[in-house]
């Protein structure tokens, strides 16, 4: 990575003192290209100031722009700090969120046995975690199918729904899917009725106590999908259209062949 932090303890189980060296082991410097809110976070850190560099790691993740490796790097320090706070919920949904990233995730020589052991610990969760997946249609796919892949190594998942909207920002209906194995498909309906439309959408799966466990896209970042007359042939205006003219100009084409007067 190009900045990969770790936080360090220095002694002991409690929140002390944590150094912050860089990938080749020594402590990480101001540089022009590092944000400024995260030398601020780094900084209050350096200083024991745990709640405060929350706060500042929070607002430099704000910024999606940033390259993917010093996001996740971030994110795992931030991760780590939730852990010396005692917030082990938080620790592994952010050191979750790096390793989604950057899911070759490594700590540079001499980081912390504590740190080390919070990664193993993590990654194995992630490699554990039930995923989705939106998969391309099949040829002879209705054309508002979604179809999605699903991975549920501990059978965690009880349901999987499809939230779709007319609008990018919401709101969005559910619909359940239907999964056979691995595989989940649903349609997506129509938000205004018609055959045609466009809609916006994420899949979410659920566990028993319908919490969500995993999910592809989100409400802040949905699916588009453009859906094309989803009627059957013989029900489409534009064949019944062509139709039209096609005998309205084969007629035109007899008369004037037609023998006899005009």
């Amino acid at each position: 990575m190009n900045v990969l932090v770790a936080l360090v303890l220095l002694a002991g189980d409690a929140p002390r003192a944590l150094v912050l060296p860089d990938a080749s082991g020594s402590v990480v410097s101001a540089t022009a290209a590092t944000p400024q809110a995260l030398l601020d976070a780094r900084k209050l850190v350096e200083q024991l100031r745990y709640e405060e560099a929350v706060v500042e790691f929070q607002r430099y993740l704000v910024t999606p722009e940033r390259p993917l490796k010093e996001r996740s790097g971030a994110l795992f320090e931030l991760g780590f700090i939730h852990l010396v706070l005692g917030d082990a919920a938080n620790a592994q949904t952010r050191a979750i969120e790096a390793l989604e990233l950057d899911p070759k995730l490594t700590l540079p020589p001499g980081t912390a046995q504590k740190q080390v052991d919070f990664l193993n610990r993590t990654r194995k969760a992630w490699l554990l975690r039930a995923r989705l997946e939106v998969k391309d249609r099949e040829g002879a796919d209705a054309a508002s199918l979604v179809r999605v892949g699903l991975s549920d190594p501990e059978k965690t998942v009880a349901r999987v729904l499809l939230r779709s909207s007319a609008k990018s920002t919401g709101p969005f209906s559910s619909v359940e899917m239907r999964c056979d194995a691995e595989a989940c498909s649903a349609g997506l309906p129509s938000p205004s009725g018609e055959a045609s439309f466009t809609a916006y959408y994420f899949v979410e799966a659920l566990d028993s106590a319908q919490a969500t466990i995993a999910r592809a896209g989100s409400a802040e970042a949905p699916f588009q999908l453009v859906v094309v007359d989803t009627r059957p042939w013989y029900q489409s205006p534009w064949v019944w259209g062509i139709a039209g003219v096609v005998i309205v100009g084969g007629a035109a084409v007899g008369y004037a062949l037609a023998p006899g007067p005009r």
